[in-house]
């Protein structure tokens, strides 16, 4: 049995054009496959677009880092009063927390008194070999700290504090001039083996808001505020 011929239309017949491209050669591959990837200029374009981007995001991103530092900076003081307080009264000795108004530098140090001195132990000699009057700084510069003194968080400094003169601390005072010292170093904290402290008020900044740190002389505990605005600081 033979099956009739249908006689095929042109229209009926698809023909498939064989992809193009041109090789290094010059000659034509009817097997290569288009280009899919980007173009240098393409790729650059993009590149502008991430510049951008990150050129509008990052200042938005800079005030909230910012205010963690000075939160983080909070912190760390009052862990350094904690430790200055059992140090006081673990060793017997007290405890002397210094800072500089206006700049981030702080140090924290025993006070030894004479009869102490007097037992020429090397710990006391070690402790008390720097100046206590001038040395340089982490940066180079002078500190009025009298030894190289520890640092806030970067952006963090003292914009302010206040120290409560109770007559322990006029007896110091009128022991050692230098536990008062002048210029841009703040009267000093004093921690007691006791467990009590001078009581004081200290605010930190970032030039954007401000952290207010209250240590209680009575148990010698500290707390810090929330973010304020310079309004909404305590006198």
């Amino acid at each position: 049995m033979m099956w009739p011929i249908r006689n095929k239309s042109p229209n009926d017949q698809k023909t498939r054009q064989p992809s193009t491209c041109f090789h290094s050669t010059g000659r034509r591959s009817p097997y290569a496959r288009p280009r899919t990837g980007l173009s240098l200029l393409e790729m650059m374009l993009v590149l502008a677009v991430l510049v951008a981007a990150a050129a509008v995001a990052l200042p938005a991103l800079h005030g909230p880092m910012s205010d963690q530092r000075l939160r983080k900076a909070a912190d760390l003081v009052l862990a350094q009063w904690s430790r200055a307080r059992l140090e006081a009264m673990k060793t017997g000795q007290m405890q002397v927390f210094r800072y500089e108004i206006g700049t981030e530098y702080y140090q924290v140090q025993p006070r030894f008194d004479g009869s102490f001195l007097l037992e020429g132990s090397a710990d006391a000699q070690r402790l008390m070999a720097p100046d206590m009057l001038q040395n340089p700084g982490p940066d180079g510069r002078d500190s009025l700290l009298g030894v190289a003194g520890q640092r806030l968080p970067s952006g963090a400094t003292f914009f302010a504090g206040r120290t409560d003169t109770d007559a322990r601390m006029m007896q110091l005072q009128s022991e050692d001039p230098n536990t008062l010292l002048s210029g841009t170093a703040a009267q000093p904290i004093v921690f007691y083996p006791d467990g009590t402290a001078t009581q004081a008020v200290l605010v930190l900044t970032n030039e954007r808001f401000f952290v207010q740190l209250r240590l209680r002389g009575l148990t010698g505990l500290g707390r810090a505020s929330g973010l304020l605005t310079v309004e909404e600081i305590e006198p």
